[in-house]
Order: C-alpha cells, then sequence, then structure tokens
C-alpha cells in the first residue's frame, strides 16, 4: 500500500498496572496489516514499570505515542487523553487486556462508508479454559441510533472519524459503569447511523482471576438507570417503559403485566420466557 494516499488512524489505548497484558494489545496493533498507524498508550498512573517499558519503546517504535495521568483518574480520563491528542482521520480504541486481529483496521477502513457515524465489528471472547466464542449472531447489520436505546450492540469498541468523537466530548468522565455504551449511544445521536460487521476482528480475553475489567462498584441494573437519566431526552414513550423493565427483569421484579406488554410491543414471545426462567429461579426448593 502507499501510504500517502492511506488515511492516519489513531488507535488509542488505555491502561492501569497491567504492564504484562498491555504489551500483547500493543504487539497486536504494530502487527496490523494497515501500514498508517498511530498508537496512543493512555497511561492511567501506573506504577508497575509501565513508565519505564513505554520511554524504551517510543524510541524504538515511532508510531507509538504515550500519555500519562500521573494520578489514576478513571479510564475514561485516560481514553480522553488519546482522544483529544490523535492526530488520525479515524480513531479507536484497544482495552489493554484485548488484542486485534490482524486485519481489524483494514478491514473497518475498507467497509467504512461516509453516511456513517461509526463502524464496529463482532468480537470473539476468549476464556482462560480456553474456550472461544463469537459474541453476536447473524450477519452483519445497519445500527440506526435507536437501536442503542436498549442495548450496546455496537460492541466495546467501535472506529469512527475523529472529529465526530471529540465533538461529543470523547468519553464522559463522571461514567462509571457503561461508558462505551454512553459513548456510542451519544454519538450516534449526534451523528445517524453505524454499521457492525459480523466479521470477528476484535479478541475480547476474559481472565478469571481479573476483577478490574469494570467497575463491580456499581450494580448493572443501577448502571443502566443512569444511563438512562444522563440521556432521557433520546428515549420516547415506548423505549422509556421497555428499558424500566428491563431494570426490573434484572432486579428479578418483571412482572406478568411486564411480560404481556414486552410481547406486544416487541412483536415475540421472548418475554414468556423471560418471565417465566425469573420465577422458576426464585423457587426455594
Amino acid at each position: 500500500m502507499n501510504k500517502a494516499v492511506l488515511p492516519l488512524v489513531s488507535v488509542y489505548i488505555s491502561t492501569h498496572n497491567r504492564l504484562n497484558k498491555l504489551q500483547r494489545a500493543i504487539n497486536s496493533v504494530l502487527n496490523q496489516d494497515y501500514p498508517y498507524i498511530e498508537i496512543i498508550i493512555c497511561d492511567d498512573g501506573s506504577t508497575d514499570g509501565t513508565q519505564e517499558y513505554m520511554r524504551q519503546l517510543i524510541l524504538d517504535s515511532p508510531s507509538v505515542l504515550y500519555k500519562r495521568n500521573d494520578t489514576p483518574k478513571g479510564a475514561c480520563s485516560a481514553r480522553n487523553l488519546g482522544i483529544f491528542s490523535a492526530k488520525g482521520e479515524f480513531v479507536t480504541g484497544l482495552d489493554d487486556d484485548d488484542e486485534f486481529h490482524p486485519n481489524r483496521i483494514s478491514m473497518l477502513l475498507q467497509h467504512w462508508k461516509s453516511e456513517y457515524a461509526f463502524i464496529c465489528s463482532n468480537h470473539t471472547d476468549q476464556y482462560a479454559s480456553g474456550k472461544r466464542n463469537k459474541y453476536y449472531k447473524g450477519a452483519s447489520r445497519i445500527v440506526k441510533p435507536d437501536d442503542l436505546l436498549l442495548d450496546n450492540i455496537a460492541s466495546n469498541q467501535i472506529f469512527t472519524k475523529t472529529e465526530y468523537l471529540k465533538s461529543i466530548g470523547g468519553f464522559d468522565t463522571s461514567v462509571k459503569r457503561l461508558q462505551d455504551w454512553d459513548t456510542w449511544l451519544r454519538l450516534s445521536k449526534q451523528h445517524g447511523q453505524g454499521f457492525r460487521l459480523s466479521n470477528s476482528l476484535y479478541i475480547m480475553h476474559h481472565d478469571d482471576l481479573d476483577t478490574n475489567r469494570v467497575s463491580r462498584n456499581m450494580t448493572f441494573s443501577t448502571a443502566l438507570d443512569a444511563l438512562f437519566q444522563r440521556n432521557k431526552k433520546h428515549y420516547d414513550k415506548k423505549s422509556t417503559y421497555l428499558l424500566q423493565s428491563k431494570i426490573r427483569l434484572i432486579q428479578k421484579k418483571f412482572t406478568i403485566l411486564d411480560m404481556i406488554k414486552n410481547c406486544w410491543l416487541k412483536k415475540n414471545i421472548k418475554p414468556v420466557f423471560q418471565y417465566l426462567t425469573q420465577h422458576i429461579n426464585n423457587i426455594d426448593i
């Protein structure tokens, strides 16, 4: 490929005290089959030797940049270090304990269209036991802004125009959980629909010993309600009800009225099985 006619892609990797995993993540970007990439390591106050390792790496690898919070400020703050220093036309992220497939960037660029707000892909869950499985089922699909109101179907990482992510202020540093979903929802509401490839181009590692992937200080149902409260202006009466009943389902407070109304609104019978499963699980044997 002729680098002179290719757009620069910025990849930000936020990290905190996970040097061994960070090295794998960095190598997966250095080994991309697309040649025009800048890698921005966003260190959230690591004290495990990450700073010393990065000092040497940036001398050996001109495409690697290093940004650092001297004291930890959280993953969203670290990601924003990369987003707002990115020089690429496009930007995407990578968690420090995950890795890219070698053709991730080239495939996303190949399928990019100017009318998209973002593009993303399927990912493979990799477990400590060796088990692997693709996360999303089905074909590639358009992701409309309203599709993100009830579920994060855009995965944990998206690929977008750098100016788009900057225009929404990057990640909201006040958000403690569901930061990616919150960001993609705001991005899509401002810039339009996205596209999700069925190809798995990202490996998400699930280490059974690692409990730091997301904050466990907030329950999922609480985080989901907080996401709704921040983005309430985007929800109409129907989507508000569906999200609130989803929260009740997670809390095991899903009523028979919820079951009936969800079946009617969603035009399927899955809520019946959700209701029955909830109540079977609540039976004290």
